[in-house]
């Protein structure tokens, strides 16, 4: 299984999600990880899986994730079996908006098949850069990116999954 997976990240949270991620993802086969301002227009052929995330920032995904989809080939993501996730400031993560949301209805928009619901992992705090205090994931956020990665790849693996219609963001 090929797997692609980009990311925006501000603080770094974002990257280490994605790099819990790919690294799960390797066990199933090559992956590679991206961050979203690097990401090439069109995926390599023979993508099995894409997983894009970042950060929300303003109830919405980030300019750089944003600006990857906009140039995103529909060619190269049609038909390919794609996942969503974000990260969101603890404690306030039940607030409304959601990067991960956007990102599935844009990949979906482009032809892709969601093959589960957008996922949020937690960052507990926020940042307060004149302290240099940048918030930390929570702990076992990475664990559960790792599980949510594997359950990806089973599905992928799998044969044909099932693709979830994503009706608004999450």
């Amino acid at each position: 299984m090929k797997s692609v997976v980009i990311y925006g990240s501000h603080f770094g949270n974002t990257r280490k999600v994605a790099e819990a991620i790919a690294a799960e993802l390797a066990s199933a086969g090559p992956v590679q990880l991206l961050a979203a301002d690097e990401a090439p227009a069109t995926l390599a052929e023979r993508t099995d899986l894409l997983v894009i995330g970042g950060p929300i920032e303003a109830f919405r995904m980030t300019a750089p994730v944003s600006n990857l989809l906009a140039r995103l080939e529909p060619q190269s993501v049609s038909g390919v079996a794609a996942a969503a996730f974000d990260t969101r400031v603890g404690p306030h993560w039940w607030l409304p908006g959601s990067a991960a949301g956007g990102i599935a209805k844009r990949l979906e928009h482009l032809g892709a098949h969601i093959i589960g619901r957008p996922e949020a992992f937690i960052v507990a705090g926020s940042v307060n850069e004149a302290k240099g205090q940048v918030p930390a994931l929570l702990p076992g956020e990475l664990e559960r990116a790792g599980i949510w990665a594997a359950s990806l790849a089973a599905a992928v693996q799998a044969g044909s999954p099932t693709p979830v219609h994503i009706q608004s963001p999450v």
